[in-house]
């Protein structure tokens, strides 16, 4: 819902993602703000049909979807997401990519629109769209190995000599609107607690797209920002876990090992921490923040001449880093090199003068030396 009052809020200016808004964000005044803009572009209509696909697939419920549809009235009218669900099922079927991922989700809306009158239509063309797209689908070689083992599956053929086993992802999502005893054993092998058929397959998709040797750029993407909700959230092991799928299949982010080294790090993993930016900093040895956590980690760990070195490459980088001067502060005076600590806090002051942690360990080093 933030990325929705931030298209709400900024249209038709370039949404900013990751804005925060207060969560009591009146979206109506917003809306009535909207009559004078133009019209919507089907580039913003994607974005937020993605918005809304994303909460279903999470867990959101109709009384979810019933507040999207209705905050966005009446600049986005139901027929107006008919039309375009219309031009962008054109521009799916035609691209070679598999949106097996895309499709899951709107099988989903599909379900938990059928007890909404008003949206309906929208659901059960979302609907139609989802089941084609994974009608299309061939994976005799990679359907995972949880649906693989189901007896069911695997006995189809000796149960009825005119049935075929499944040979894309809409044949196993009709078996599990068709066969309860399928959808059961499906959903405990997966370990998940609901027979709903769309988050069944929507997990069957995510976990084929995790193994397969082809993921989509989108998918990397939205792996990379699944990890940073997660650790806004505070769940820094389930960021970690989605950064990793990311570099599995890109290792060359610097930025997704950064935040993969700093989520370590809250975590007191230091260890692993340094490895992680270590890797951010030999995809960009310019990349001052990097050096400074890494610095941090090392110090957390005693390794007070390493930490320095650390700050010394921040500093040789971004010489006014006044947490770099501070920082190095501290490793020196754990080092007993009480002159160069003093430097460095006398550095961080005359760069932000309201430093009260230096100005209190300058302080406590002058009265030291004194004596």
């Amino acid at each position: 819902m933030k990325k929705l009052r931030q298209w709400l809020k900024f249209i038709p200016a370039t949404i900013q993602a990751h804005d925060p808004l207060d969560d009591d964000y009146n979206l109506k005044e917003e809306n009535s703000s909207l009559s004078s803009q133009q019209s919507v572009k089907d580039s913003d209509l994607e974005f937020l049909f993605q918005e809304l696909l994303k909460g279903v697939a999470n867990g959101k419920q109709e009384s979810y979807i019933e507040q999207f549809f209705e905050n966005l009235q009446p600049k986005i009218t139901v027929e107006i997401w008919l039309d375009w669900l219309q031009r962008y099922r054109n521009q799916l079927i035609s691209s070679s990519a598999p949106h097996y991922n895309f499709a899951a989700r709107m099988i989903i809306l599909g379900e938990k629109t059928a007890s909404l009158p008003f949206l309906r239509a929208v659901g059960d063309l979302a609907y139609e769209i989802g089941k084609e797209l994974l009608n299309r689908s061939s994976f005799t070689d990679s359907l995972p190995s949880h649906v693989h083992q189901d007896s069911t599956v695997n006995n189809i053929n000796h149960d009825d000599e005119n049935s075929q086993p499944p040979v894309s992802f809409g044949d196993v999502l009709s078996l599990l609107q068709e066969d309860s005893e399928f959808a059961e054993n499906t959903a405990r092998q997966w370990g998940m607690d609901t027979l709903d058929p769309g988050m069944i397959i929507n997990k069957i998709v995510e976990e084929s797209e995790l193994n397969s040797p082809v993921i989509s750029s989108e998918t990397v993407k939205e792996w990379f920002n699944l990890g940073l909700k997660k650790a806004e959230e505070g769940n820094l092991e389930d960021a970690i876990a989605f950064w990793d799928r990311v570099l599995k299949v890109d290792p060359q982010q610097a930025q997704t090992w950064h935040n993969r080294g700093s989520a370590l790090a809250y975590l007191n993993r230091f260890e692993e921490a340094v490895t992680s930016f270590d890797h951010a900093i030999a995809l960009n040895v310019n990349y001052y923040q990097s050096w400074n956590d890494r610095g941090n980690a090392l110090y957390s760990l005693q390794r007070w001449q390493e930490a320095i070195i650390s700050w010394d490459r921040v500093l040789g980088i971004q010489p006014d880093y006044s947490m770099a001067w501070y920082s190095r502060g501290l490793a020196l005076e754990k080092l007993n090199l009480f002159s160069e600590a003093i430097s460095s806090y006398q550095k961080c002051l005359s760069i932000d003068h309201d430093h009260n942690a230096a100005h209190n360990a300058l302080i406590r080093l002058l009265s030291i030396e004194e004596h």
